[in-house]
């Protein structure tokens, strides 16, 4: 995977940057990692908190970017667009991950305030893993539709 990174045309990566900041102001003010008088966080955020935000925001940047030449005689519209909403969901959980945990109503509603301190923060981590792996996976699947369409052999 990193080899197909590197042989990435170098206009994937400025997009990369931008989708990737995008991403990370999109996660990071609802869950009050970026501090806003808008939302208020009384549980304070974890180191972990941060490096999944960066880690998350980094792939979902790079996803967004690398986008495939369409092309209708190979079917890659609809697998850019499951990747698009895989991607969506990564950053639902990611959101889920780095958010307050007293502050999510969902799971307050469920478990209570205490449930939620004493169940769902030990939780996030894992929840942020998976966000990750998610992520990774459809870049995988990015990868590999861009480098199916992109070195297309021409039939005669």
């Amino acid at each position: 995977m990193l080899r197909e990174l590197r042989e990435l045309p170098r206009a994937v990566w400025p997009r990369a940057v931008v989708y990737g900041a995008i991403a990370a102001v999109l996660i990071g003010i609802p869950s009050d990692l970026i501090d806003t008088p808008i939302f208020g966080r009384p549980i304070d955020a974890r180191w972990l908190d941060w490096v999944i935000l960066a880690i998350t925001s980094a792939l979902i940047g790079l996803i967004f970017a690398i986008r495939p030449p369409s092309s209708a005689e190979t079917g890659t519209e609809a697998a850019v667009e499951r990747q698009g909403t895989t991607t969506l969901w990564g950053g639902l959980v990611s959101f889920l991950a780095v958010g307050c945990p007293v502050c999510n109503q969902a799971v307050v509603a469920l478990v209570g305030i205490s449930g939620a301190l004493s169940w769902w923060a030990p939780v996030q981590p894992i929840v942020g893993l998976a966000a990750v792996a998610l992520l990774v996976w459809t870049l995988r699947k990015r990868l590999r539709t861009y480098r199916t369409v992109a070195c297309l052999i021409p039939t005669a």
